[in-house]
């Protein structure tokens, strides 16, 4: 009897595709990245000073502190505010559940840029809630726009949408037997949602933060239409490719930038993903 192809050769052709498009998109770019922020005058010789100056200089260490801030902030808040909204969305039957995954998705198609804009125009000196806050007590309050705040807004707006698609996943597969169980032991809603729910999220959280914290460090559009004296690790990049004509610099800041996004997805991240045990092989016709 014919023993049936192995697929490791079509998976091989398969993937050739993708495999040109990292070496060319990606590691291509990064090896050029890496070789001229290593030899910064074009000379021979190595050097790590650029690197030196990056980690000692107090505007880009704030600007790694700006940006390391604002991310956390943005992800405990998508968190506070995603993980009900899932419960509520992965909840049985209605028209309302449905319209809220649709509106808490719609930022994923939406460049940063836009995002900003809408901020502007909700909390901007002319905005539509301080000129409502404006009507009825004479002032006008809670302008946003080009502030922190504004800036917090903004990252989390586009969170939102990242974090409740992993949570949701998580969320649906979560046993309805064991909420059933604790209620019928007698423990509250919050009780069920601290000592039952969260518990069994703790991967999906991990995983959701991994995801927003990365996310938040390399966002540029965002803070590039809000950001006024509030410096970003990416503004920084931007600034000195285009503004200080230093792309050897900032081909260490990228390089450093991406150093921590990638520790991030894959060193924390991982930690939110469940190990299984590897099978032993058996033998037969299917091995």
């Amino acid at each position: 009897m014919e023993k049936p192809q192995r697929p490791g050769i079509w998976a091989s052709v398969l993937s050739a595709p993708f495999l040109v498009i990292v070496l060319t998109l990606l590691l291509w770019p990064l090896m050029i990245l890496g070789q001229r922020s290593l030899q910064p005058e074009g000379g021979k010789a190595f050097s790590l000073a650029l690197y030196g100056e990056v980690v000692t200089s107090s505007s880009y260490i704030r600007a790694f502190l700006n940006t390391a801030v604002i991310s956390v902030l943005s992800t405990v808040l998508a968190l506070v505010i995603c993980i009900p909204a899932a419960i509520y969305i992965e909840g049985k039957g209605g028209r309302g559940r449905k319209l809220l995954a649709v509106a808490l998705t719609i930022p994923l198609s939406l460049p940063g840029i836009v995002i900003g804009f809408f901020v502007i125009l909700n909390f901007g000196l002319t905005g539509v809630v301080p000129q409502l806050i404006e009507k009825v007590i004479g002032r006008r309050e809670l302008v946003l726009a080009y502030t922190f705040w504004g800036m917090l807004l903004g990252y989390l707006y586009f969170q939102i949408p990242r974090v409740v698609l992993v949570m949701r996943g998580a969320i649906s597969a979560i046993s309805q037997d064991s909420i059933d169980a604790a209620r019928t032991l007698g423990a509250s809603t919050l009780r069920v949602y601290f000592e039952v729910i969260l518990p069994a999220l703790r991967p999906a959280i991990i995983s959701a933060s991994s995801l927003s914290l990365a996310t938040g460090f390399g966002a540029f559009g965002t803070a590039a239409t809000l950001s006024r004296g509030y410096r970003v690790v990416p503004l920084e990049i931007a600034a000195a490719f285009t503004e200080n004509f230093k792309p050897a610099q900032a081909g260490a800041l990228s390089l450093l930038l991406m150093l921590i996004t990638t520790t991030i997805l894959f060193g924390v991240g991982n930690r939110g993903t469940p190990r299984t045990k590897r099978q032993p092989a058996t033998t037969g016709e299917g091995a």
